[in-house]
């Protein structure tokens, strides 16, 4: 068994690619899996179930397209207003009189230049809000899929090193009532023994609610029904022989830098701000209305017309000029949160990245020099014990620190997983609801 540790490329998956396609991400973001089970097709396959049948999912995508159907609204005219009267003059009836007959009308309000077009861009730009809250969405999936994963893999090697653990201490007692037997040992040391392995029945059971909270959890992101199994091909410990990937910092923060949806909205949180000042600084400029007439007048020749009016700002200093410091001051407090998250999205990844390089070095060393000298501890507490040469009490402590020590690299490896999966989703653990 090695854990061994190097610096190089990361293999891209089918899940981190499609969640690139989501957020429009660059050949950076889609060139870096750090999560080690990420090409496990068991794995891979319950990511993409998640992609693809999660609720929540479905529901930003429906937002993005909602907002991409506002873009043309937004840009459009406002309605044509058509009139219809009767002007009465001499008689009642057309033709009964001069100047009497009905009457139509068209008007239409125009914009003045440019203001269209920026509301069109406004439009965009919220669309592009919802992009990234569907990518942020996707990420937050994907990070969820995988750590209910992890979890069910660290409760399942628990059970299993309970497992050993309870066989190994029925050994025990098995040789503790041989030697009581043969007046070597005391009934304590037989009580003792048993009382342990009555113990690990209840831990099992506790980890056991832990599978079950796990497949839960996995069946409610990938949208399956209560109790639907998880099939996995695979253990915790398998992890000891597959290379684990230690990258360096600076390209993880130049990616979470760019590519992080949360960081992205925030740019075109500012962009949208600044269109929304333009639109406030254009609103100084009059807009226009054209209207056409008809009327039929009886005896007297038809009429035509045609009008232009303007719409004056001429409430500007309580209106206009209000809503142009009230554009700006939300311009700034944009700006002001973008820097903000910025500083968040690099603080969560240098934190996750130290994570998972603390856990990949433990579990190094725990696997490497801890775990060997607790089972060379075990056989030479074992040997004395048979010859007599060590008490009964040593041997379970030497058993005791043995199983510990390989829950706790149990535990690191979780770890592993689970900072691994935080580091592809940005350091940032949305919450998928």
């Amino acid at each position: 068994m090695s854990l061994s540790l190097f610096r190089g490329r990361f293999p891209a998956g089918p899940s981190f690619a499609a969640v690139a396609l989501l957020l429009g991400a660059g050949p950076l973001a889609r060139s870096q899996d750090i999560f080690p089970l990420a090409q496990n097709q068991a794995v891979r396959g319950l990511v993409e179930e998640a992609l693809e049948r999660n609720p929540d999912i479905r529901a930003s995508r429906e937002r993005t397209l909602a907002a991409m159907a506002r873009i043309d609204h937004a840009a459009a005219l406002s309605d044509p207003v058509v009139s219809v009267g009767y002007e009465k003059g001499d008689a009642w009836l057309p033709g009964g009189g001069a100047d009497t007959g009905p009457r139509v009308a068209v008007s239409q309000e125009l914009p003045y230049a440019g203001k269209r077009g920026l509301r069109r861009d406004l439009s965009t730009r919220e669309a592009d809000l919802t992009r990234h809250e569907s990518g942020s969405v996707a990420l937050g999936v994907i990070y969820a899929t995988r750590k209910a994963v992890a979890d069910l893999l660290l409760a399942r090697e628990n059970i299993a090193i309970i497992q050993d653990q309870r066989s190994a201490t029925a050994d025990i007692e098995e040789l503790t009532r041989s030697r009581y037997a043969a007046g070597l040992a005391g009934q304590l040391d037989v009580l003792r023994a048993q009382a342990e392995v009555a113990r690990f029945d209840q831990m099992r059971t506790h980890e056991e609610g832990l599978v079950a909270s796990a497949i839960a959890e996995i069946n409610r992101l990938r949208g399956q029904p209560g109790g639907t199994q998880v099939d996995l091909d695979l253990r915790l410990t398998d992890l000891m022989a597959r290379p684990l990937d230690l990258p360096s910092l600076a390209p993880l923060l130049t990616r979470a830098h760019g590519e992080t949806p949360e960081v992205r909205a925030a740019t075109t949180m500012v962009e949208r701000d600044r269109l929304v000042v333009d639109i406030a600084r254009r609103n100084l400029k009059p807009d226009f209305v054209v209207s056409s007439a008809y009327a039929f007048r009886g005896s007297l020749p038809d009429r035509f017309m045609l009008e232009v009016g303007v719409i004056l700002p001429a409430y500007r200093k309580s209106k206009q000029r209000l809503a142009i410091a009230q554009a700006e001051a939300e311009l700034r407090s944009s700006q002001a949160s973008q820097e903000a998250m910025v500083l968040r999205a690099r603080a969560a990844v240098e934190k996750a990245y130290a994570d998972y390089r603390a856990a990949v070095l433990e579990a190094r060393t725990i696997e490497h020099e801890v775990l060997v000298i607790d089972a060379l501890a075990v056989e030479s507490a074992l040997a004395g014990f048979r010859s007599g040469q060590t008490p009964f009490i040593s041997v379970l402590e030497a058993h005791r620190v043995l199983y510990e020590d390989r829950r706790q690299h149990a535990e690191l490896l979780f770890h592993i997983l689970w900072h691994s999966a935080l580091l592809d989703a940005f350091g940032m653990e949305r919450q998928s609801s």
